[in-house]
């Protein structure tokens, strides 16, 4: 079975957090992927999720969305 990695964004008060769960095995590897650019999917199953509160819809959307993932990238510049 694939290990997993789950991305929230969540609401805590009057803050919205943006979340990673992360298996502790896969942390380096996770952030050694981001160092460079780039975290593919391939041996790990990422999933991204949220719940869409009623002040963050501009029209008809479903009150939660769940997303496969196939890679995570990062970009760095000026």
């Amino acid at each position: 079975m694939k290990k997993q990695i789950e991305i929230y964004i969540r609401k805590s008060g009057d803050r919205n957090l943006l979340m990673f769960h992360v298996p502790a095995e896969l942390k380096e590897q996770l952030v050694q992927g981001i160092k460079n650019g780039s975290f593919e999917a391939e041996t790990v199953s990422i999933n991204f999720e949220m719940s869409v509160l009623p002040q963050w819809q501009s029209g008809e959307l479903p009150n939660h969305v769940r997303l496969e993932v196939n890679e995570i990238t990062a970009g760095y510049g000026d």
